[in-house]
């Protein structure tokens, strides 16, 4: 479908470049906004988007307040989705993809609703199928499933997570059971539609710099049913929060040292060549028993304090409850630009802006300007 696209005339000179501003949508069935391919190069910014899809009168593959394929150079900005199945659905191509200084909460299955099929349960983010560079930072994530992350190439900067990273390392196949059937996902020229490439996911390539993660009580009635659709474990749907899950993943040191001659020449070890990428770590903090990968060696645990976290509506905007920030007094941020992240692995990408410039993250989730020292996670203090 890309190639024939492609040879239809998609480009950034004649399709995409859409606003999406200002617009409470609703209780809509399926979803909220959606886009494929022709969504490309668009901000959507300063939306509510809720109650989408809470009655599962519609199940599958194109369910979410937003649903994108395809989300070249697309800016997600200070948008509050919230009560739907499923917060933000980044599927396929979402490179050069920026989601930043969101509200997510309440993004998961209803009360007493029974899911269809595991698609169902819901979470904030899923990011598909993708080689990055997808960029998510200053968002609050607070529903109990943070972010499905069936992809590679993704910096996650400054976010809060009160939910859990699920189906890491997996959901990429077609669901053959006889036959291998891995997705052969396309990449382009920087900020351009052009191919550059098909390849299957490896995953892992991603990076967590000062992030916070917080674990929240979880609903009996959600493990229950992630139990009913055989999905409930740490490869595939659970609700603790960490990055636990990417134990297992070389570091880019290990990663790299692989790669000697006496390896390269060797063609007895061509496994080298579909290992899982490497993940980064630096500046994250835990609280609430949520739990860090091995490697986050720099990382700071907080097991003394109980840290709670709710939204409430004030005035009709919503305003988080917490008592998180005396405890992050005295925490100090690490430096993180552009520069600082690399590239993604595939496309050969910078995590930087549709423009090509780079970004030193230097505000927080309000808007305001961060100076020389700052704490980790969204806010500064």
């Amino acid at each position: 479908m890309v190639c024939r696209a492609l040879n239809e005339g998609w480009s950034k000179a004649r399709i995409g470049s859409h606003v999406i501003r200002n617009c409470e949508i609703h209780h809509c069935g399926q979803a909220g906004i959606i886009g494929h391919m022709g969504g490309a190069f668009s901000t959507i910014e300063n939306n509510q988007i809720h109650h989408i899809n809470t009655r599962q009168d519609l199940a599958g593959a194109e369910i979410g307040g937003i649903k994108m394929h395809a989300a070249i150079d697309c800016t997600f900005v200070n948008n509050h989705i919230h009560h739907c199945t499923r917060g933000l659905w980044l599927d396929w191509q979402a490179q050069g993809t920026r989601v930043t200084r969101n509200l997510f909460d309440h993004n998961s299955l209803p009360e007493r609703v029974r899911p269809v099929n595991q698609l169902a349960m819901g979470e904030d983010l899923f990011i598909e199928v993708s080689h990055g560079p997808t960029l998510v930072d200053n968002n609050l994530l607070l529903s109990e499933m943070a972010a499905r992350v069936s992809a590679q190439g993704i910096a996650f900067v400054h976010n809060l997570f009160a939910g859990a990273l699920t189906w890491v390392g997996e959901g990429c196949d077609n669901g053959g059971h006889r036959n291998p059937s891995p997705r052969y996902t396309p990449y382009h020229l920087p900020h351009r539609t052009e191919l550059r490439g098909f390849m299957t996911i490896l995953h892992g390539d991603v990076r967590f710099i000062n992030n916070l993660f917080v674990q929240q009580p979880i609903r009996d009635e959600l493990r229950s049913n992630a139990k009913r659709l055989r999905a409930y474990d740490h490869h595939h749907m659970h609700f603790s929060a960490g990055t636990f899950v990417y134990d297992g993943f070389p570091s880019e040191e290990e990663y790299y040292s692989r790669f000697t001659r006496e390896a390269v020449d060797n063609w007895e070890d061509k496994d080298l060549y579909y290992d899982r990428l490497p993940v980064t770590y630096g500046g994250n903090v835990y609280f609430n028993g949520a739990k860090p990968a091995a490697a986050d060696k720099g990382c700071h645990v907080d097991r003394e304090h109980r840290i709670h976290l709710r939204v409430e509506e004030k005035e009709g905007k919503p305003v988080l409850k917490t008592n998180l920030f005396q405890y992050l007094k005295g925490l100090q941020g690490q430096k993180v630009s552009t520069e600082t992240l690399g590239m993604a692995f595939e496309p050969e990408q910078r995590f930087e802006t549709p423009e090509g410039k780079s970004i030193q993250f230097k505000k927080d989730f309000f808007g305001r300007r961060r100076g020389e020292t700052y704490p980790p996670g969204p806010f500064y203090l």
